[in-house]
């Protein structure tokens, strides 16, 4: 079998193959996306699957969150926003001053409104779960 070779500075050498290697199944993370988009606004909550079971409601709770803020007003492009604090996301919910002054840095009253239909939905479906005060 003839190799690919090349020659630098006279001297022979065999191409080594530029194929990556096959993954590890055990390696790849399986997630499952939900995704609600508006006129003005995206969101969309990522939750993790259980590595041991075939099942798509065996999942961890507390999902990543993605807020894609798509007025434009004076921008060029959208704005995204990540947040993987579900205590953030109930706190929104519930009108808490902590979580409320960051909100209120990213959407406006629509905005505001529709997130939290999102997170009420979140906690419904079980995604999100609310941790009781202790």
């Amino acid at each position: 079998m003839k190799k690919d070779r090349i020659q630098i500075d006279g001297v022979w050498y065999v191409k080594e193959s530029t194929q990556p290697e096959p993954l590890n199944p055990g390696d790849v993370t399986l997630s499952v996306e939900r995704t609600w988009e508006t006129r003005n606004w995206c969101f969309s909550a990522t939750v993790i699957m259980k590595d041991d079971s075939d099942s798509m409601d065996d999942f961890y709770p507390d999902p990543s969150l993605k807020i894609i803020d798509k007025r434009l007003g004076d921008r060029n492009s959208s704005v995204t926003h990540e947040a993987d604090n579900p205590r953030w996301a109930t706190g929104v919910l519930d009108n808490n001053p902590e979580s409320m002054s960051e909100a209120h840095e990213m959407f406006d009253s629509q905005g505001l409104e529709e997130f939290r239909a999102f997170v009420r939905y979140l906690i419904e479906i079980k995604w999100i779960v609310r941790k009781t005060e202790i």
